[in-house]
């Protein structure tokens, strides 16, 4: 109904949508268990297949670990942006405008009227890096089990957890984050609201990366590898 044949032209377009959906729609497990399983179980992988054994042959627990998560987040975040953007250009060739009306009653909502294309890539980069988290506690799992379908479920299932459990008022709650809210009160500026949305995943993200080399270290030292 928003297309140029529809009856409300011009009130809503991609942003608008993909805003709506973010903050409402329940799409989103769906999408943490898509992306989270490019790479969550590259670990599990190596270990059944007992490649990894050669692997340390050539390189290090470190440089392995470093590899591993720095593959997953980029295929994750790529993903958002591909998919995030090929949505907008479909909506484009439609009839429908970039951004309409919908969006001004947002925290970003003034920003994504000035800057569509750029609050579009934010939106894609802070969903992005909440899978990214997700998906570095998959992987971290799947170290203790390796077993594809427990590393990949754990994506969905963290994601379940810290949108149903984390207090909405929380400055830590997701579910804000992902629909891009403000979860530092509506006074702080745009920039530290984004800086905060995106260090906060990425911070549990390097966590897990310490720990899973940390495992890998015990597991190799006792011969597991």
């Amino acid at each position: 109904m928003y297309t140029r044949w529809g009856d409300v032209p011009g009130y809503s377009g991609p942003v608008d949508t993909l805003a709506k959906s973010l903050a409402f729609d329940k799409f989103k497990i769906v999408v943490v268990f898509l992306l989270g399983g490019l790479y969550t179980g590259s670990y599990c992988s190596d270990m059944q297949s007992r490649y990894i054994r050669s692997i340390f042959t050539r390189t290090t627990i470190t440089s392995y670990t470093l590899t591993r998560f720095a593959v997953n987040c980029l295929a994750i975040i790529l993903g958002m942006l591909v998919s995030f953007g090929l949505y907008s250009i479909l909506c484009l060739f439609g009839g429908m405008p970039l951004v309409g009306s919908y969006v001004e009653g947002f925290f970003y909502g003034a920003f994504a009227v000035r800057h569509p294309v750029l609050y579009l890539i934010m939106m894609a980069l802070q969903f992005g890096v909440i899978i990214v988290a997700c998906s570095g506690i998959g992987l971290l799992l799947s170290v203790y089990q390796a077993n594809l379908f427990v590393a990949v479920g754990t994506c969905g299932l963290v994601f379940y957890v810290a949108v149903s459990y984390i207090p909405s008022r929380s400055i830590f709650n997701i579910i804000g984050l992902v629909s891009m809210l403000s979860t530092l009160g509506s006074t702080v500026s745009h920039g530290i609201m984004f800086l905060w949305g995106m260090l906060y995943p990425l911070t549990v993200y390097a966590f897990c990366a310490f720990f899973f080399a940390r495992r890998l270290e015990w597991r190799k030292k006792h011969g597991l590898i």
